[in-house]
């Protein structure tokens, strides 16, 4: 931009934001009235973007109740897990057993047990950590459990978690306690310095890893439960344990991965998940999506919901262990008990399927942890007591397998991000059917119909004016927020759709802005969920990292949706607008900045009423983003999960005209979404020529 150009629109600026100042909130949902807001009824419309994922999830979740009320026999059942099983485990159908080449790295011996240190390679030389706990006095072969942990950075090292291990040593059990992916000795980000994760703590080390996974159409359970599978291999070269009678129990997080393998792995006789368990419509509407490994891809658009981690194994002896105010809900526990006795009934032993529930929040309670060593003693043919007993524990160092404390820096050892590389492969989609396939992984389906643009009031300017409205739709979701910003002493020559990823008040704040006002064109653009006035700040989780809510990832997966797929079905909601705007049929131009490149190209992959487009700063390669260990968080929002090895940002652009496309600075995902420095004036004569 030359310097007059600069000047004369740093004047502009000046002037528009002294007019500005003087006139009522930008926002669509205030009116002069002097109410606040005015719109009662879009109060809470910044949720907009939840609400579309958990409408889909209940809609698809009661299509799953009606279809399991059917049930009835042993045959009924045995029918509905082969037909689910395979489908909802399919992303670990691509693991291969390879040698575990297992060591022991050290000896503990105790007065009336020993621990072993083990690793083993559950992938090729990615290692898991772990310790086997031998009482001295045991049978043999002797009842073993494997113990999971939650979401601490110690893992099994954890005071709390040790307590339980040891209780269960003391009654003669063997115990194998292994550090998830994560925790413990395993970070997947360890710093070689600090010995610490450069990404965060356990949940966002699970979380960063797990969008990875997802883009390629896997989820992290996948690898949990490989790492179970092979800790049960681990066991079997073990004289000293009764493979046929072998529990598992963990809690939160633990409870997670001990439904998840004991649902997978029949080697597993008894399971007692503590702290997880609830069912997905709870679930939604009350934490919401957890952490990368607690949502399986695409799990309830398979017709899956957690009674069938239970379903899977019936009739295998279950212990559900739950506290009243816990934040996984116990209306939802309550509920998967109730539906998973229906197929341990049909299976004829509904008494091996239990709960017990404690007063207490997310945590173990003494009262749980007794009814987990008698469940256990019980059906693992162990009998004695009970009781539960403070026991000593060791400090985290004593309990290392390695020498550092971290896989990481102790040996050359690979990480699910260079797992996740290895296991990636691509598929040839033919031209014929590249639209069916963005339809199906992205889950967009325009379907969205336009019933009112509810006008709400005008901004003036100097040069220009803009009109408030926002968008209702037939769903009755959500309410649209546009503007339409119109030149004041210029005819309108073209409609510009103008979309920005922090929303439409970001126009304003353009150099190229007031060049596109002098032209006369008149000025569309809205906030897509998640942006600007469609944004919930107050909306948080254990998804999180860098401020990126993949929360919202981790639930559109889960429904066979994405956040391109939404905010392109708000984008033609949009476009109805537009068109209802356009008396005059004058032609449409687009220009959209960065990651709203992906929802505006899913969009146009079906429909496309414009004339020419401008793609400013795209991400011009997604699956850049699995080739890069600290990938860029803001990008991978924005990409489909399952999308990269079947079609990528260049096939969606050659679904349009070669010559009405112009792309601006394309960034990679090695690259920062900060703004660069970019020439605007191709960026108009492109438009208007």
């Amino acid at each position: 931009m030359n310097k007059s150009t600069f000047f004369s629109t740093l004047l502009f600026l000046c002037i528009t934001q002294l007019t500005f100042g003087q006139v009522s909130d930008s926002s669509v949902f205030k009116t002069s009235s002097g109410r606040n807001p005015s719109w009662i009824l879009y109060r809470n419309n910044n949720q907009q973007l939840y609400k579309t994922i958990t409408n889909e999830a209940f809609k698809l979740l009661e299509e799953r109740s009606e279809k399991v009320s059917k049930l009835q026999t042993r045959e009924d059942w045995q029918a509905y897990r082969k037909e689910l099983f395979p489908r909802f485990f399919e992303g670990v159908s691509k693991f291969k057993k390879t040698p575990l080449n297992a060591k022991i790295t050290g000896t503990i011996k105790k007065e009336n047990y020993k621990i072993e240190k083990i690793i083993f390679e559950s992938h090729p030389n990615f290692f898991v950590t772990g310790c086997l706990y031998i009482p001295k006095k045991h049978e043999k072969p002797a009842a073993t459990v494997i113990y999971v942990s939650g979401h601490s950075s110690l893992a099994f090292r954890s005071p709390t978690y040790q307590n339980i291990i040891l209780n269960l040593v003391n009654k003669g059990f063997i115990v194998f306690a292994f550090d998830p992916i994560g925790q413990g000795e395993r970070l997947q980000y360890v710093n070689r310095e600090t010995n610490k994760s450069d990404i965060g703590g356990p949940t966002t080390e699970h979380s960063y890893a797990g969008v990875q996974t997802l883009l390629t159409g896997t989820s992290l359970s996948s690898y949990f439960i490989w790492d179970g599978v092979r800790a049960i291999d681990y066991l079997a070269t073990r004289k000293e344990v009764d493979l046929k009678r072998l529990g598992i129990t963990g809690r939160s997080g633990g409870g997670t991965q001990t439904a998840l393998i004991a649902a997978y792995d029949s080697r597993i006789y008894a399971a007692a998940p503590e702290c997880y368990t609830t069912n997905f419509k709870r679930l939604l509407q009350s934490i919401g999506p957890q952490d990368a490994e607690q949502n399986p891809y695409n799990a309830i658009k398979k017709g899956f919901d957690f009674p069938d981690y239970f379903h899977f194994r019936a009739p295998k002896p279950t212990l559900i262990i739950t506290t009243t105010h816990d934040f996984f809900s116990q209306q939802g526990a309550r509920e998967t008990f109730a539906e998973a006795q229906k197929s341990y009934a049909a299976f004829g032993y509904p008494e091996n399927i239990q709960k017990v529930e404690d007063f207490g929040v997310h945590e173990s309670t003494k009262k749980n942890r007794e009814a987990m060593y008698a469940f256990f003693q019980k059906y693992l043919n162990n009998p004695g007591d009970n009781s539960d007993s403070v026991m000593t524990v060791f400090p985290e160092e004593e309990l290392w397998v390695t020498k550092t404390g971290q896989v990481g820096t102790s040996l050359k050892s690979e990480t699910v991000f260079s797992l996740n590389e290895k296991y990636f492969s691509k598929k040839e989609v033919p031209r014929n059917e590249l639209q069916q396939t963005i339809k199906t992984i992205s889950g967009v389906n325009l379907d969205y119909k336009l019933t009112a643009g509810v006008f709400t009031g005008k901004i003036p300017g100097d040069k220009f004016t803009i009109e408030k409205y926002f968008l209702e739709n037939n769903k009755d979701e959500f309410a649209l927020p546009v503007w339409v910003i119109k030149p004041n002493h210029t005819k309108t020559t073209k409609f510009l759709v103008w979309l920005n990823p922090e929303g439409k008040t970001e126009l304003l704040k353009n150099p190229v802005f007031g060049q596109f006002i002098d032209k006369g064109y008149t000025i569309i653009s809205a906030d897509l969920p998640e942006t600007g006035e469609l944004k919930n700040d107050n909306f948080k989780g254990d998804g999180f990292v860098k401020n990126v809510p993949f929360n919202y990832t981790f639930g559109a997966n889960l429904i066979g949706k994405s956040i391109p797929a939404i905010r392109a079905e708000a984008l033609d909601l949009l476009m109805q607008f537009v068109e209802k705007q356009n008396s005059k049929h004058v032609k449409i131009d687009a220009l959209i900045e960065k990651e709203m490149s992906s929802a505006f190209l899913h969009y146009t992959a079906f429909k496309n009423p414009f004339s020419k487009v401008v793609l400013v700063s795209p991400l011009s390669s997604n699956e850049t983003l699995i080739h890069k260990k600290m990938y860029n968080t803001k990008l991978a929002f924005s990409v489909v999960p399952g999308s990269v090895g079947y079609y990528d940002f260049k096939d969606l652009v050659s679904l349009l005209p070669q010559k009405m496309v112009k792309i601006v600075n394309p960034l990679t995902g090695e690259k920062s979404t900060e703004p660069t420095e970019t020439d605007e004036s191709p960026i108009i004569d492109f438009l208007n020529n």
